[in-house]
């Protein structure tokens, strides 16, 4: 899973928000990387980690669902198949509520 949202600045500049769940390795806990910044090259990185499924679950939808509604906007997603469904359901209605919106 991946999902990058953005969010235009007062000055001009763009806040990036990145979501994976890539994991360190096979046997480990379930592993939620948050990559933030104004520039893809400088960010910092921050890594949650769960014992249970539904745990990193529960956490994405919450960080993200707190993101847009601070305003930010869906850049980019890719899901799993039938990996978090409820949450690709929504992500995929607020790009389109994007695209209906810019034109």
């Amino acid at each position: 899973m991946m999902v990058t949202l953005y969010q235009r600045q007062e000055d001009g500049s763009t806040r990036y928000v990145t979501f994976t769940d890539r994991q360190g390795n096979l046997f480990g806990y379930y592993t939620l990387t948050v990559t933030e910044g104004r520039d893809f090259f400088l960010t910092r990185e921050r890594h949650h980690t769960y014992e249970l499924e539904s745990d990193i679950q529960a956490a994405l939808r919450r960080m993200i669902n707190r993101r847009l509604q601070q305003g930010y906007e869906v850049l980019y997603s890719w899901f799993g198949k039938n990996q978090f469904p409820t949450l690709e359901e929504r992500i995929q209605l607020k790009m389109q509520q994007n695209i209906e919106k810019a034109t």
